[in-house]
């Protein structure tokens, strides 16, 4: 789908009116469809779960690591400061892999085999985890769940997106990222309470619930049409849709809107310049997303709190800051159908970039204050905690979930998989660099120098989304 592209007729909605029965869904009916819709979605966002248990991790293992360095093999587990930063950024870059993969993965098996599929990498990754003997093979098995959360940002996210009513679809394409930052509030709440081997022992659960919910869960109707497979579709969306909603236009409208790429699927079908232009410009997007801090305090929040001077237990407020994040994300359902993703978007990164220019300002002088100061600067502390606060909460309600949703919503179903699976690994790619170079960055900046960096490619992400993003609220996907 193109960015321009004009917005057209809701397919599939209450208001299309009526197959052969004269009259439109009540409100009730709608709200136990919508509401039946959205459980469908949340089994569907499992595999989001389990990537946002996956992303944190580190925050309270390195934490837990630092008095327990005792392996369940009888080794002891002693990390520099570069294998430190890896035990994020591999994860990255095996998301980078795992969204390559998806794309065919995808495309070949369709949404749901492929979420049945990607089960595999978690399990093994995580068992790998607790049994680590040494930091190699801690971060082998770092790299082998990051494969599966790639995997599965491209398989979830694409089926999400194609099983939601265009009236809500803002709403539903939020769910994924309530999932990962609930994921990530179990991580960092369970590894307040366990060793860090028997904390990656619990994080094999929600891939194993995930394996179980995909076995009640419908194929995509989008992606079945492109198949050939058009009555199996019909009836899904007649299920999804209501018994008033127009789907056999619904499934015409996906037929035409998939010829817009020449008839062409898959990688060729990505040559289209107007698809090309919408890659590159969530590339960007994606850019943005990673360098203004997002994945460095979500990931490292324990080592964050701890050198800006935050007052709390850095493992009690990475639960606070978890329980923000989903905070953050749940205001993003109620106005990404409202105001629209560009504004959320818009919005989330002006607050961040200001919240990140007051962090610097404060460690600055802090750092730089004389001894007789010190008392100063220490009834000060809430400032920086409240600034982390701040920017955990609004990034999650633009920065973080609207480059995924745009990423699938700009795609037609017959080159969405591999679009997206390209705009997603570009994200791993930055978030992989923005985590591995977050201790040489600080070093070559100063810690005040980095959040300034930060807070000017926020900056950055408001002017770009002002002039190259439009609007997709409302508008229908292929």
């Amino acid at each position: 789908m193109s960015a321009e592209a004009p917005e057209i007729k809701t397919m599939g909605s209450v208001k299309d009116g009526v197959e052969g029965q004269g009259k439109d869904e009540s409100a009730s009916e709608r709200r136990i469809r919508i509401l039946k819709q959205m459980g469908l979605v949340c089994m569907g966002c499992m595999g989001h779960f389990s990537l946002g248990v996956a992303l944190p991790w580190p925050s309270p293992a390195l934490s837990d690591m630092a008095v327990n360095n005792a392996t369940l093999v009888g080794t002891e587990m002693a990390l520099n400061a570069l294998q430190k930063d890896m035990t994020g950024s591999m994860v990255s870059l095996g998301m980078l892999f795992g969204a390559w993969l998806a794309g065919w993965l995808v495309s070949t098996l369709g949404r749901r085999r492929s979420m049945q599929v990607i089960t595999a990498p978690f399990l093994i990754g995580w068992l790998l985890n607790a049994l680590a003997p040494n930091p190699e093979v801690l971060l082998v098995s770092r790299f082998i769940v990051g494969l599966a959360c790639g995997s599965v940002s491209v398989a979830a996210s694409t089926y999400v997106l194609e099983l939601a009513d265009v009236s809500v679809r803002g709403m539903m394409a939020t769910m994924p990222t309530v999932a990962i930052v609930l994921g990530g509030l179990y991580t960092v709440w369970m590894g307040y309470a366990l060793q860090w081997h028997h904390l990656a022992l619990v994080c094999a659960i929600p891939p194993t619930i995930m394996l179980s919910v995909t076995f009640l869960l419908p194929e995509s109707p989008s992606y079945l049409v492109i198949r050939g497979r058009r009555q199996r579709a019909l009836m899904i969306l007649r299920k999804l849709r209501g018994p008033y909603a127009n789907v056999e236009e619904e499934v015409q409208e996906l037929e035409r809107r998939n010829l817009s790429s020449g008839g062409q699927t898959g990688w060729k079908g990505l040559l289209n310049p107007e698809v090309m232009k919408n890659v590159a410009i969530m590339i960007m997007l994606f850019l943005f997303q990673q360098l203004c801090g997002n994945y460095v305090f979500m990931i490292q929040t324990s080592r964050v709190l701890k050198a800006v001077g935050a007052p709390w237990d850095p493992d009690a407020a990475t639960v606070v800051v978890g329980a923000i994040r989903v905070a953050g994300t749940i205001v993003a359902i109620f106005l990404l159908d409202r105001i629209g993703r560009r504004y959320c978007l818009i919005i989330s990164h002006a607050i961040n970039a200001m919240a990140l220019i007051i962090l610097g300002v404060y460690v600055f002088l802090a750092e730089g204050s004389l001894p007789e100061e010190e008392e100063t600067y220490s009834r000060l502390n809430w400032v920086p905690l409240l600034c982390v606060l701040v920017i955990m909460f609004i990034i999650n309600v633009g920065v973080h979930p609207v480059p995924f949703i745009l990423g699938t919503e700009y795609f037609p179903t017959n080159i969405r998989a591999q679009a997206s699976s390209i705009c997603f690994s570009s994200g791993t790619v930055f978030a992989f660099l923005a985590l591995q170079l977050y201790s040489p960055m600080q070093e070559a900046m100063t810690q005040a120098g980095l959040y300034w960096f930060y807070a000017s490619i926020s900056a950055l992400g408001v002017l770009f989304t002002f002039i190259f993003i439009k609007e997709t609220k409302g508008k229908t996907v292929g």
